[in-house]
């Protein structure tokens, strides 16, 4: 297991937390380092901004689950036995569901701040949130589980429009790493054209639209007891999600609620439980429920409402702690994401001069409160500046195709011998592994000799074992290339390892590597380079029609062609 070392406080207790966003993750790695607890992480991203956090003694490498989750386990069980953690804190579902999976091996090894199995399957599905809280008098949205014969009309007569579309688990196993979205629905043609292409397979839930803003009662509990309840309240939105939120007095009717289905589910703790609230009447529903950390928490954190060190404190420790009371009006604010809203506000309003600088004053105006102490920012913080600037930098400054790539080209990267006199191993790598790279490795075999190159590919998203779709099938079989028998697997370090060459497709390709291999970036190449000069892409025609599948391979074709051509001609 990889193991990358850095400075930070030490302490009898170390704790593991899994994730690696600016947000859940560097909120609680920052509260426990702040108490002295020693913390180790395991981040999916290993270039994230939070990953330079000086309260971060160690970084651990752990692999994706997949196929049953063996390796995944093995390396999780030597971690725990080699570290002695005292308690592990998943901040997103890739990390606790597997968790969860594996609670009784991994749970005789130390404590884990996961969900019971009954709150698991209660919170992690949103049909089973609403029916915990229609019994325990706790309003929720209109709606219902989508029916075998439903028609626009039934849809529109029960729900009406527009419509909420939702499937019952934002990440579920064996897809554990792509997260299913909501949608709003609108009309009716868009609503037939939705029932036109839903494949019935899957559960969807549909829900009445409620009018109204955003905002969440978060909470730390113990076998059913509130110990701690904050209330905040959604300042910005930006499709969803909340990067600008305050603080607010706790409303008596909705910590009841929270009380109820918390004393219900026997639920023990960290968790965000999200209400809409309409303006007009005050009126307010349930929307869903995080038990885990949640994107907030850096605004209860920042004003003293230590969320992650009093979970730790009660799941490691066994102490329960009294509730504090926290001030009002104090915002937080994620600045990137804040600045892109601020943005995508500022675009709609472009032909309209005098809303447009209404709307920049009011958003720089805001800022009024860093000065008098009622504002902190997610990231930057006086103690740690690292993540923010690194985030900052990442954001505005980013570095172009050249720091990614060997800085010879491809067909001299291609024509240089393998150490050994082995053939050299060339890895082509794309998103899923059913298209673009699947048809590389397929084709460059009918291309190059095979005593001097061994070819074969791989997909960065974590998933295994999936055939190509009928368009590429029919493209490739088009020009000679057969690929009804191929099913992708996930790029594993050992594979991108083991190859002398790395051939992407797009920067979405070279991204994903390089956040989770960053030692790779020498060896990984474009490929339509080789043909159109620096940064030259070749996009993923996943979803698209017949003629962007031609379009695709024939550029493939152009620049294996190219190469095929160049690398006999660089030989010895």
């Amino acid at each position: 297991m990889k193991q990358i070392n850095h400075q930070g406080a030490g302490a009898a207790d170390k704790v593991l937390v899994i994730g690696d966003d600016t947000r859940s993750f560097l909120s609680t790695v920052r509260s426990l380092g702040r108490q002295g607890v020693e913390v180790h992480v395991a981040p999916f991203d290993m270039g994230a901004p939070a990953l330079s956090s000086r309260y971060i003694k160690q970084m651990h490498f752990l692999p994706y689950y997949l196929d049953g989750g063996a390796e995944w386990l093995d390396a999780m069980q030597s971690l725990l036995r080699e570290q002695g953690f005292a308690l592990v804190i998943p901040c997103d579902e890739r990390g606790l569901l597997p968790l969860c999976l594996h609670r009784e091996e991994l749970g005789a090894l130390c404590a884990l701040a996961v969900p019971s199995p009954r709150c698991l399957d209660i919170f992690f599905d949103k049909v089973a949130t609403r029916t915990l809280a229609e019994s325990v008098d706790v309003p929720v949205a209109a709606g219902r589980l989508l029916a075998p014969g439903d028609t626009v009309e039934s849809i529109v007569a029960d729900i009406g429009l527009p419509v909420v579309v939702k499937e019952p688990m934002s990440y579920a196993l064996p897809e554990l790493y792509v997260r299913t979205s909501t949608r709003i629905i609108d009309d009716r043609a868009a609503l037939a054209a939705w029932l036109a292409g839903h494949d019935g397979k899957s559960p969807i839930l549909l829900e009445q639209m409620f009018p109204g803003f955003g905002l969440g009662v978060s909470v730390l509990c113990d076998q059913g007891t509130v110990l701690q309840a904050f209330e905040h309240h959604r300042a910005h939105e930006l499709n969803g999600s909340s990067y600008y939120r305050k603080s607010a007095p706790l409303d008596p009717a909705r910590l009841a609620a929270v009380e109820r289905m918390a004393r219900a589910s026997a639920y023990t703790g960290v968790a965000m439980f999200e209400f809409k609230v309409n303006p007009a009447d005050g009126s307010w529903i349930l929307i869903e429920v995080n038990a885990r950390p949640w994107g907030s928490l850096p605004l209860p954190v920042s004003i003293g409402v230590d969320f992650p060190y009093r979970l730790y404190r009660l799941m490691a420790r066994g102490e329960r702690t009294g509730a504090q009371d926290y001030p009002a009006e104090r915002y937080c604010r994620n600045l990137v994401q804040d600045m892109w809203q601020a943005r995508s506000g500022a675009a709609r309003l472009v032909r309209q001069p005098l809303k447009l600088a209404l709307h920049c004053a009011g958003w720089a105006w805001s800022f009024r409160r860093v000065l008098i102490g009622h504002e902190h920012c997610d990231t930057l913080v006086l103690d740690d500046m690292r993540p923010g600037w690194h985030e900052l930098r990442q954001t505005f400054f980013r570095k172009g195709r050249g720091s990614c790539g060997a800085q010879a080209g491809l067909p001299d990267a291609m024509a240089a011998p393998a150490p050994g006199g082995r053939p050299l191993e060339v890895l082509f790598v794309c998103q899923g592994n059913i298209n673009r790279s699947s048809y590389a490795e397929l084709r460059s075999k009918n291309l190059f000799p095979a005593n001097r190159f061994h070819f074969a590919s791989a997909g960065m998203l974590p998933r295994n074992r999936r055939g190509s779709p009928a368009a590429a099938i029919r493209a490739a079989a088009a020009r000679g290339v057969d690929m009804t028998a191929h099913r992708s697997r996930h790029a594993t370090g050992a594979l991108l390892d083991a190859a002398d060459l790395v051939i992407a497709f797009d920067q979405i390709n070279l991204a994903s590597i390089a956040a989770r291999y960053p030692h790779l970036r020498g060896r990984i190449f474009l490929l339509d380079e080789t043909v159109n000069g620096a940064g030259a892409q070749i996009l993923d025609p996943e979803g698209k029609d017949d003629a962007t599948f031609a379009a695709t391979f024939d550029r493939i074709d152009a620049c294996l062609d190219a190469l095929a051509r160049a690398v006999p001609a660089a030989q010895p």
